[in-house]
Protein backbone atom coordinates (compact mmCIF):
# COMPACT_ATOMS: atom_id res chain seq x y z
CA UNK A 1 0.00 0.00 0.00
CA UNK A 2 2.87 2.40 0.77
CA UNK A 3 4.44 1.66 -2.62
CA UNK A 4 1.18 2.51 -4.38
CA UNK A 5 0.80 5.78 -2.48
CA UNK A 6 4.42 6.72 -3.19
CA UNK A 7 4.01 6.06 -6.93
CA UNK A 8 0.72 8.01 -6.88
CA UNK A 9 2.46 11.03 -5.32
CA UNK A 10 5.24 10.85 -7.94
CA UNK A 11 2.58 10.77 -10.65
CA UNK A 12 0.78 13.79 -9.23
CA UNK A 13 4.03 15.76 -9.04
CA UNK A 14 4.92 14.82 -12.63
CA UNK A 15 1.42 15.79 -13.78
CA UNK A 16 1.68 19.22 -12.16
CA UNK A 17 5.16 19.67 -13.63
CA UNK A 18 3.82 18.80 -17.11
CA UNK A 19 0.96 21.30 -16.68
CA UNK A 20 3.31 24.09 -15.64
CA UNK A 21 6.22 23.46 -18.01
CA UNK A 22 4.69 21.45 -20.85
CA UNK A 23 5.94 18.32 -22.50
CA UNK A 24 7.99 19.82 -25.32
CA UNK A 25 11.59 18.77 -25.65
CA UNK A 26 14.07 21.42 -24.69
CA UNK A 27 15.97 22.36 -27.82
CA UNK A 28 19.45 23.57 -26.95
CA UNK A 29 20.04 27.03 -28.27
CA UNK A 30 23.59 28.13 -28.95
CA UNK A 31 24.89 31.61 -28.36
CA UNK A 32 22.31 34.31 -29.11
CA UNK A 33 22.60 34.74 -32.83
CA UNK A 34 20.33 34.85 -35.78
CA UNK A 35 17.30 37.11 -35.96
CA UNK A 36 16.47 39.47 -33.14
CA UNK A 37 13.31 38.57 -31.18
CA UNK A 38 11.21 41.08 -33.16
CA UNK A 39 12.43 39.56 -36.44
CA UNK A 40 11.51 35.97 -35.57
CA UNK A 41 8.64 34.06 -37.04
CA UNK A 42 6.35 31.63 -35.30
CA UNK A 43 7.29 28.58 -37.33
CA UNK A 44 6.56 25.22 -35.70
CA UNK A 45 9.75 23.55 -34.44
CA UNK A 46 9.45 19.81 -35.10
CA UNK A 47 12.59 19.17 -33.01
CA UNK A 48 10.70 20.32 -29.91
CA UNK A 49 7.81 17.87 -30.36
CA UNK A 50 7.50 15.45 -27.46
CA UNK A 51 7.52 11.72 -27.96
CA UNK A 52 3.87 10.69 -27.73
CA UNK A 53 4.76 7.70 -25.56
CA UNK A 54 7.74 8.73 -23.46
CA UNK A 55 7.25 12.17 -21.92
CA UNK A 56 6.61 13.57 -18.47
CA UNK A 57 2.81 13.60 -18.82
CA UNK A 58 2.64 9.97 -19.95
CA UNK A 59 4.97 8.80 -17.18
CA UNK A 60 2.84 10.79 -14.73
CA UNK A 61 -0.31 9.12 -16.12
CA UNK A 62 1.28 5.69 -15.63
CA UNK A 63 2.24 6.57 -12.07
CA UNK A 64 -1.24 7.88 -11.19
CA UNK A 65 -2.95 4.85 -12.75
CA UNK A 66 -0.56 2.45 -11.01
CA UNK A 67 -0.82 4.26 -7.68
CA UNK A 68 -4.60 4.61 -7.56
CA UNK A 69 -5.24 1.06 -8.70
CA UNK A 70 -2.49 -0.37 -6.51
CA UNK A 71 -3.88 1.40 -3.44
CA UNK A 72 -7.45 0.33 -4.16
CA UNK A 73 -6.49 -3.31 -4.86
CA UNK A 74 -4.26 -3.49 -1.76
CA UNK A 75 -7.00 -2.05 0.43
CA UNK A 76 -10.01 -3.95 -0.90
CA UNK A 77 -8.73 -7.35 -2.03
CA UNK A 78 -6.99 -10.27 -0.49
CA UNK A 79 -4.92 -10.98 -3.58
CA UNK A 80 -1.24 -11.83 -3.29
CA UNK A 81 1.21 -8.95 -3.70
CA UNK A 82 2.43 -10.15 -7.14
CA UNK A 83 -1.13 -10.06 -8.57
CA UNK A 84 -1.73 -6.63 -7.01
CA UNK A 85 1.41 -5.28 -8.71
CA UNK A 86 0.44 -6.81 -12.07
CA UNK A 87 -3.10 -5.36 -11.90
CA UNK A 88 -1.71 -1.94 -10.90
CA UNK A 89 0.86 -2.09 -13.72
CA UNK A 90 -1.86 -2.94 -16.26
CA UNK A 91 -3.95 0.01 -15.04
CA UNK A 92 -0.89 2.25 -15.23
CA UNK A 93 -0.12 1.04 -18.76
CA UNK A 94 -3.72 1.74 -19.79
CA UNK A 95 -3.54 5.28 -18.36
CA UNK A 96 -0.21 5.83 -20.13
CA UNK A 97 -1.61 4.55 -23.43
CA UNK A 98 -4.62 6.87 -23.18
CA UNK A 99 -2.39 9.85 -22.34
CA UNK A 100 -0.07 9.00 -25.23
CA UNK A 101 -3.04 8.72 -27.59
CA UNK A 102 -4.24 12.13 -26.43
CA UNK A 103 -0.83 13.68 -27.13
CA UNK A 104 -0.41 11.92 -30.49
CA UNK A 105 -3.91 12.61 -31.82
CA UNK A 106 -4.70 16.02 -30.35
CA UNK A 107 -1.79 17.97 -28.84
CA UNK A 108 0.91 17.43 -31.47
CA UNK A 109 -1.38 17.98 -34.51
CA UNK A 110 -2.83 21.06 -32.79
CA UNK A 111 0.64 22.53 -32.27
CA UNK A 112 1.56 21.82 -35.89
CA UNK A 113 -1.58 23.55 -37.18
CA UNK A 114 -1.37 26.64 -34.94
CA UNK A 115 -0.51 29.83 -36.78
CA UNK A 116 0.46 32.80 -34.65
CA UNK A 117 -0.04 36.36 -35.88
CA UNK A 118 3.60 37.47 -35.98
CA UNK A 119 2.68 41.07 -35.16
CA UNK A 120 1.93 39.91 -31.62
CA UNK A 121 5.00 37.76 -30.87
CA UNK A 122 6.34 40.46 -28.51
CA UNK A 123 2.98 41.50 -27.04
CA UNK A 124 3.37 42.16 -23.32
CA UNK A 125 7.15 42.61 -23.45
CA UNK A 126 8.37 45.35 -21.13
CA UNK A 127 10.60 48.00 -22.69
CA UNK A 128 11.97 51.46 -21.98
CA UNK A 129 11.86 54.46 -24.28
CA UNK A 130 15.46 55.55 -25.00
CA UNK A 131 14.71 58.31 -27.53
CA UNK A 132 11.66 60.55 -27.13
CA UNK A 133 8.54 59.55 -29.04
CA UNK A 134 7.08 62.77 -30.51
CA UNK A 135 3.32 63.17 -30.80
CA UNK A 136 2.22 61.20 -33.86
CA UNK A 137 5.81 60.13 -34.59
CA UNK A 138 8.38 57.47 -33.81
CA UNK A 139 11.02 57.30 -31.11
CA UNK A 140 13.18 54.36 -30.04
CA UNK A 141 12.65 51.76 -27.33
CA UNK A 142 15.03 49.25 -25.76
CA UNK A 143 14.11 45.77 -24.53
CA UNK A 144 15.84 42.52 -23.62
CA UNK A 145 14.55 39.07 -24.48
CA UNK A 146 16.24 35.68 -24.53
CA UNK A 147 19.54 37.28 -23.54
CA UNK A 148 19.47 39.72 -26.46
CA UNK A 149 19.28 43.49 -26.05
CA UNK A 150 17.37 45.15 -28.87
CA UNK A 151 16.44 48.65 -29.96
CA UNK A 152 13.33 49.19 -32.04
CA UNK A 153 11.45 52.19 -33.44
CA UNK A 154 8.37 52.87 -31.32
CA UNK A 155 5.15 54.87 -31.36
CA UNK A 156 2.41 55.33 -28.80
CA UNK A 157 -0.77 53.31 -29.27
CA UNK A 158 -2.80 56.56 -29.13
CA UNK A 159 -0.28 58.73 -30.96
CA UNK A 160 0.76 60.66 -27.83
CA UNK A 161 4.29 61.82 -27.00
CA UNK A 162 6.40 59.69 -24.65
CA UNK A 163 9.57 61.04 -23.00
CA UNK A 164 12.79 59.01 -22.84
CA UNK A 165 13.14 56.90 -19.71
CA UNK A 166 9.45 55.92 -19.64
CA UNK A 167 8.57 52.25 -19.16
CA UNK A 168 6.23 50.89 -21.81
CA UNK A 169 4.66 47.59 -22.86
CA UNK A 170 4.83 46.43 -26.47
CA UNK A 171 1.41 45.82 -28.00
CA UNK A 172 2.49 44.76 -31.49
CA UNK A 173 5.27 45.16 -34.06
CA UNK A 174 4.24 46.10 -37.60
CA UNK A 175 6.69 46.88 -40.40
CA UNK A 176 9.51 46.96 -37.85
CA UNK A 177 7.85 49.61 -35.63
CA UNK A 178 6.57 48.74 -32.15
CA UNK A 179 3.24 50.13 -31.04
CA UNK A 180 3.47 50.64 -27.28
CA UNK A 181 1.36 51.59 -24.29
CA UNK A 182 2.58 53.24 -21.11
CA UNK A 183 3.32 50.72 -18.38
CA UNK A 184 1.56 53.00 -15.89
CA UNK A 185 -1.69 52.70 -17.90
CA UNK A 186 -1.38 48.93 -18.18
CA UNK A 187 -0.56 48.64 -14.48
CA UNK A 188 -3.64 50.68 -13.55
CA UNK A 189 -5.86 48.18 -15.40
CA UNK A 190 -4.34 45.22 -13.55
Amino acid sequence: MALALGVLMVGLVLGVFAMLYGTERRVRAGAPSGPKPHERTSVHDAAAEPSPLFNIASIGAFSVGFGLTGYWVARHSGWPMAIQVVVAALAGATAMALQSLLIARWAIPGARAEHMDERYLLQGTLARIVRDVPEGGNGVLHYELDGQACDLPARDIEGAAIPAGTDVVIDRVEAGVATVELWARVEARL
